[in-house]
């Protein structure tokens, strides 16, 4: 079973002084900020491989900008 590592809201990411980017091309701005902040995750942690999940609210909507990052389980090495 994976395991949550972190719930991340991409508007709140902020690695670069964007100034009136962010206003103009948010999904970009919030894309770059999500790579970012993955590559910092997987350069940190015990994991070697993440995956994204849109954070379900209690209601079951999916959310546009909040992120459930899972640390990835490596399948055992078949044994010979």
């Amino acid at each position: 079973m994976d395991e949550l590592l972190a719930r991340v809201d991409v508007r709140e990411l902020s690695s670069v002084r964007w100034g009136p980017l962010r206003a103009m091309f948010p999904k970009f701005v919030e894309e770059v900020e999500l790579g970012r902040y993955l590559k910092h995750l997987l350069r940190t942690s015990q994991c070697r491989a993440v995956r994204l999940e849109p954070h379900c609210d209690a209601d079951g909507t999916r959310s546009t900008h909040v992120f459930d990052v899972y640390g990835v389980e490596e399948p055992q090495a078949a044994s010979r």
